[in-house]
C-alpha cells in the first residue's frame, strides 16, 4: 500500500527541504546550484530504478535456467516469459517476467511449451548461447548480445519438478 503513496511523499518531503534551502539560508548560489543537481540525478536515478522496483519485465538480465510459469507472446514485438530463475534454486527466489525481442524461433519454441503449460506439465528453459555470437573485447572479457541465444525446454516430471518447499 505504501509503496507508490511513499514513493511519492518521500519526494514531496525532500523537494520542500530543498526549497527551504534555496529561499532561506545565505549560502553562496554555487553550493544551491550543486544541491539542485544531486536532487535533479537522485530524482532522475530513482525514475528508471521504478520498473525494476515495481517486477516490469526485465530484459536487462537473463537467467541461464528457468522454470517457466507463463508465457505471452505479442506478436510482432516482444515475447514475455514468467518464470524461478533456478540460478538462484527455486525455494529462494520469487517468479520474475523477462522481456525478449520477437523472433520466429522463439515464437515457435515456446508454443508447444505453451500448450504443455496449460495442460498443468511443468516446463524448464535453458538459454544456452550460440556459438561465434560474443564479441571479444580485451583478454578475458566478452560482451553477448541479448537476442543471440537458443532456448531450449525441457518436460520436467512432475516428481522432480522444483516446489518451492525447504
Amino acid at each position: 500500500m505504501l509503496d507508490s503513496l511513499g514513493l511519492t511523499v518521500s519526494y514531496l518531503v525532500v523537494l520542500a527541504a530543498l526549497l527551504c534551502m534555496l529561499l532561506y539560508t545565505p549560502w553562496h548560489w554555487l553550493y544551491k546550484a550543486i544541491m539542485i543537481i544531486i536532487v535533479s540525478v537522485f530524482f532522475y536515478v530513482t525514475y528508471f530504478s521504478i520498473p525494476e522496483f515495481y517486477g516490469w519485465p526485465t530484459s536487462k538480465h537473463r537467467p541461464q535456467k528457468l522454470q517457466i510459469i507463463a508465457i505471452y507472446i505479442d506478436a510482432p514485438n516482444k515475447i514475455y516469459l514468467w518464470g524461478h530463475d533456478l540460478d538462484y534454486g527455486i525455494a529462494g527466489t520469487r517468479p520474475r517476467a523477462y522481456e525478449f525481442k520477437y523472433s520466429t524461433k522463439l515464437n515457435e519454441s515456446l508454443n508447444e511449451a505453451s500448450n504443455k503449460l496449460k495442460k498443468g506439465f511443468p516446463m524448464i528453459g535453458e538459454f544456452v548461447p550460440l556459438p561465434n555470437t560474443s564479441k571479444r573485447i580485451t583478454e578475458g572479457e566478452t560482451i553477448e548480445k541479448p537476442d543471440d541465444f537458443n532456448l531450449i525446454i525441457y518436460d520436467v516430471p512432475e516428481a522432480l519438478a522444483p516446489s518451492g518447499e525447504k
